[in-house]
């Protein structure tokens, strides 16, 4: 009877191809660090070397931690088999030799990643394979490429880095009248944005290492069969004709599975671009929270895009879920749960202007990646398409000014600040985004500790004012003492405060200070003791009474608070209330 539980992706994330390991009961995927498995005895072993039955041989084949792996992403992408990899290149290199041989053609769309390109531009035809590259955005070149010698059409769901979004349904319609599959790379999209198999594509690969890892650390590709073509005609004697390495099985006869089986056991066989099984349980990790991970990045992704569009340093901004982008449409039809994550933009000022851009961001990473949880930059043309000549350059949609964003799950505020501080030092434009008091506040009060090129220490609040032991301010100074701040109480009487000796004024502390905390007038003496001290924050609880004291601070790079008092606001935001600072625009 049908089970119609447990469907949703969410779901199938963290449970999809694993039961509890029977032995141990462990609930978590176990890493199988092994080569090689034992057999019961030696029909056992005739029937796995004969696929009479399933079973492990050989980790480069198969193995159980990579199995749930595979098993995982093929019900994710809604396939009947897959076959995990060492990378998302052996992946798209083993999905097309499944396929084709000397004397064969495959068709492109030429807007690939540099990589992929460089594969089918100049490695395969070493091979005897042609590749014809095409605008897949124009149907009718696809179908104008197609010979009787073509086994097979290739592209990515959104291209990279041009971000067009192919229209998978329309290129498969054109592929079957042939009766080729179509192949999609789908990682920038992943399969909680959409299944391509679900579209009319036969075969999907992925590079696992993106957004199914997703934090940078294991390399790792995927093909997922789709198990609708029907591969039973003689454009395609690998699969019709007699395997004798297996006795003269035939692979259509295997079923549904036909392509998975058939790489696998020839293929990964033969070539060993086998996923580790330490990799696979880094991706299975992965995979638990692509979900929470993917709704973050497009959210940010798209506010990201937003800035971009306004900002008078930024020629152009290219992302699907703008709705002036050309595949907008497409990306409406065939997406859920957001856009993708990458961004590509061009900075006034051309290459220049954005090599100086990438060197002046600190929290973006420089590196040749996408999908990490943290943010990334780079400029395609002199990296990741950097072996592409100029005529290559512009088929695969890379302009010389582009720059290419993958944007992380960080709060959008300091993604957005370090972007908007690195434009405006790479283009002499000033910044659009100030930085706020809150920001101020944030820093001075969320914790006790400064923390500094590996250094920790206490954060040190000079406060004035305290002449009164059972009044606001002595309370509340006494409070964050108690919190962990390093408070030093500044008294002409030189007398007594909060247990220790005052100092009689700021320039008398014989280190320098974070912040001065004044309940009373503040003195242009104050200020520039402030100032030699390396001080940056003045908390004023009365700036009435300062007359034009404040904005000379203002004016001297000192940030003026005068909202509330530091303790209060330590406690709004430990307790996360309301904002008491207005945020500037």
């Amino acid at each position: 009877m049908a089970n119609f539980n447990f469907q949703n992706p969410e779901t199938i994330l963290l449970h999809g191809g694993q039961e509890p390991d029977p032995t141990t009961g462990s609930r978590a995927v176990p890493i199988y660090q092994t080569t090689s498995y034992s057999f019961r005895d030696t029909e056992h072993a005739q029937n796995l070397f004969g696929l009479k039955e399933p079973g492990n041989i050989y980790t480069r084949i198969g193995n159980p931690t990579v199995d749930v792996f595979e098993q995982r992403v093929a019900l994710l992408e809604d396939g009947v088999a897959a076959v995990a990899t060492s990378s998302g290149m052996a992946a798209i290199t083993l999905a097309i030799l499944n396929l084709a041989g000397a004397g064969d053609e495959i068709i492109a769309d030429s807007n690939l990643y540099g990589g992929t390109y460089n594969l089918f531009a100049n490695t395969l035809p070493r091979y005897g394979i042609d590749v014809k590259f095409v605008n897949a955005s124009n149907p009718n070149e696809v179908r104008e490429a197609i010979t009787d010698k073509t086994k097979a059409v290739f592209g990515e769901i959104i291209t990279n880095p041009s971000l067009n979004v192919l229209d998978v349904e329309e290129i498969a319609g054109i592929a079957h009248s042939h009766n080729i599959p179509l192949i999609i790379d789908n990682t920038f999209a992943t399969p909680y944005i959409t299944k391509p198999l679900t579209y009319g594509a036969d075969i999907v690969v992925h590079s696992a290492t993106k957004w199914i890892g997703g934090h940078g650390t294991a390399i790792g590709g995927i093909v997922v069969d789709g198990g609708r073509f029907n591969f039973d005609n003689e454009k395609f004697p690998g699969f019709i004709e007699p395997d004798e390495s297996y006795h003269g099985i035939r692979y259509v006869d295997l079923g549904p599975a036909a392509f998975a089986t058939k790489l696998r056991v020839q293929l990964l066989r033969d070539i060993g671009a086998c996923l580790s099984p330490h990799n696979a349980f880094l991706l299975l990790q992965g995979l638990e929270t692509l979900h929470l991970r993917i709704e973050r990045h497009n959210k940010n992704a798209e506010e990201v895009a937003v800035y971009l569009q306004s900002h008078p340093a930024v020629e152009w901004v290219n992302y699907p879920g703008l709705e002036e982008h050309p595949s907008h449409n497409l990306a409406t039809k065939y997406f859920q749960n957001g856009f993708g994550s990458v961004i590509t933009f061009g900075i006034k000022g051309g290459r220049e202007a954005g090599k100086k851009l990438i060197d002046n961001v600190t929290l973006w990473s420089h590196l040749a990646n996408v999908g990490d949880a943290k943010s990334l930059i780079i400029h395609p043309a002199s990296t990741t398409h950097q072996q592409l000549g100029a005529e290559d350059l512009k088929k695969s949609g890379v302009k010389e000014e582009l720059v290419r964003l993958s944007i992380g799950i960080e709060s959008t505020k300091d993604i957005l600040a370090d972007l908007d501080q690195a434009i405006a030092k790479a283009t002499n434009h000033s910044q659009t985004i100030v930085a706020t008091k809150e920001g101020a506040v944030k820093w001075l009060i969320g914790s006790p500790f400064k923390r500094e090129q590996g250094a920790v220490s206490k954060k040190v609040i000079a406060v004035y004012g305290l002449n009164d032991p059972a009044g606001k301010l002595y309370n509340n100074a006494e409070q964050l003492k108690q919190l962990g701040f390093h408070i030093v109480p500044i008294d002409e009487s030189g007398q007594e405060k909060l247990g220790v000796s005052s100092y009689k004024q700021l320039a008398d502390v014989p280190y320098d200070i974070d912040a001065v905390w004044i309940n009373g007038k503040v003195s242009p003496t104050t200020i520039e003791q402030l100032i030699n001290k390396q001080g940056s924050i003045l908390w004023v609880e009365d700036p009435a009474i300062s007359d034009g004291t404040l904005e000379n601070a203002e004016a001297a790079g000192i940030t003026v608070i005068t909202v509330n008092d530091p303790y209060s606001e330590a406690i709004r935001i430990r307790g996360n209330n309301t904002l008491s600072i207005p945020v500037e625009v």
